[in-house]
């Protein structure tokens, strides 16, 4: 989930008329890989191969609604074949020129990340036909003064000291991904979109799921990887020498099914398999030769000026924190169970791989102290819960208007807000998560200890 999201100009393939012909020539195959026959690396992939299969089925059936229930509404698709390795992609995005490694100190060679759109820098826009709202302004005025900003990975990618990436779907060589890739995908979730349109019937419209789910992204990865190195040593070198950053991932899984009343038991009982499908892609990583993994938890729901929108008629005295004015039920129990079993997995994993750091980043106590005390950080309180950019309405946040679009209310002052669109953080609150994994305390150790010590 993101404030701001870079547009991408033209589509991942050279024309829309090959795409409908790749489409059309693919739709009833199985995926190729790069490896005529499965070698080690892909071996650890094979458990996410049947998530790539169903999404691509599903990409070649009727098309996505548009529908908008989540991050950001889930336009219908550009006609593509499964997704390819980016030398063969054609844009007209033009990737930073490579800048010497200031604060980095060379640490880390390479950053890869995967999760929804608090990391996604263009791929979602990069693939949509209709974009919607984050293609036009106010989205990214604060930074690159056009739909684009920097999120928390944007300011990873500037403490290591690399140019800001070329997203994943918009490469063209393999210079662009010099310094790593960003494959995460805006409304991406941990579950696949086959899964809930199987489990989520009757009565969930799964238009606006991405097909392009964790599992799709690291399949996207294990291709791009074949780039990376032409030897089983080159390619396990590069994944020993990165550093991984997977997610923030999951609270799609969560806020798709309620924002369409779905009941909270049954959105409970999505945890379990949120967490195996984010432990499936972390071992995945590792098989594959990762050494360097930041694993972010979900940031409080229960502060969103969007849930306290949608649950403002709710009758139950103690629905809210005295302290915050957030939804206690949703930090409490949903958000608090899903980091806790994060963190039980991490520890599971790192039992298992005793040589590989697998860090849980903090985002939930990081995000709650700024709301809990927002003047210390440079935040209006009275405003604290409500949205910058929003549709009016309780905490200015109806989302049946979306920011950007007629009757929506902007405030004067971005910098001053905690939530951008009510969903997302503003730019300045993912400079404070940023810094919180990236120089302490909410992430032990921190990214640039290992820096420092270079």
């Amino acid at each position: 989930m993101a404030a701001y999201r870079p547009v991408a100009a033209s589509p991942s393939h050279p024309s829309r008329a090959r795409q409908r012909h790749n489409h059309k020539r693919h739709r009833h195959q199985t995926i190729k890989y790069i490896h005529p026959s499965p070698s080690r690396a892909e071996r650890a992939l094979l458990p996410l191969r049947a998530q790539q299969q169903a999404s691509n089925n599903l990409l070649a059936g009727a098309g996505w609604r548009s529908r908008c229930w989540c991050c950001l509404c889930s336009p219908p698709l550009a006609a593509a074949a499964s997704p390819v390795v980016p030398a063969a992609a054609a844009s007209t995005t033009t990737p930073a020129t490579p800048t010497a490694n200031r604060s980095g100190g060379g640490c880390y060679p390479r950053l890869f990340a995967f999760g929804d759109s608090l990391i996604d820098t263009g791929n979602f826009i990069h693939y949509s036909t209709a974009p919607g709202p984050v293609a036009r302004p106010p989205y990214g005025e604060t930074f690159f003064h056009r739909p684009t900003g920097r999120l928390v990975v944007g300011f990873v990618v500037e403490r290591l000291g690399f140019p800001y990436w070329t997203p994943y779907l918009a490469g063209k060589t393999k210079e662009d991904f010099r310094y790593g890739a960003n494959l995460a995908v805006a409304s991406g979730t941990a579950l696949n979109q086959l899964f809930f349109k199987k489990k989520g019937r009757p009565g969930l419209d799964v238009g606006g799921i991405t097909p392009y789910s964790l599992g799709v992204q690291i399949s996207w990865f294990q291709k791009l990887l074949a780039t990376l190195g032409s030897t089983e040593h080159e390619r396990r070198e590069t994944m020993a020498s990165s550093l991984f950053l997977v997610g923030e991932i999951g609270a799609n899984d969560y806020n798709h099914p309620l924002f369409q009343n779905k009941t909270r038991e049954w959105v409970m009982r999505l945890v379990p398999r949120v967490i195996r499908s984010i432990g499936m892609a972390l071992e995945a990583l590792i098989r594959l030769g990762a050494t360097t993994l930041y694993v972010p938890g979900i940031f409080p729901l229960g502060c969103l000026p969007r849930y306290l929108f949608l649950f403002r008629n709710s009758g139950a005295a103690d629905d809210h924190d005295p302290a915050t004015g957030c939804l206690r039920w949703l930090n409490d129990d949903l958000t608090a169970r899903h980091n806790s079993l994060l963190k039980a997995k991490l520890a599971e994993l790192r039992r298992a791989h005793p040589g590989v750091s697998l860090v849980y980043a903090d985002y939930y106590d990081d995000v709650l102290a700024i709301v809990s005390d927002p003047a210390r950080n440079g935040f209006a309180p009275a405003t604290a819960l409500d949205a910058c950019c929003g549709g009016g309405g309780f905490h200015n946040a109806n989302f049946t208007v979306h920011c950007t679009e007629p009757g929506a209310v902007q405030c004067p002052d971005p910098a001053r807000y905690v939530s951008w669109d009510g969903l997302h953080m503003t730019e300045a609150v993912y400079r404070i998560m940023a810094r919180g994994f990236l120089d302490g305390p909410f992430a032990v150790p921190p990214i640039m200890s290992r820096c420092r010590k270079h």
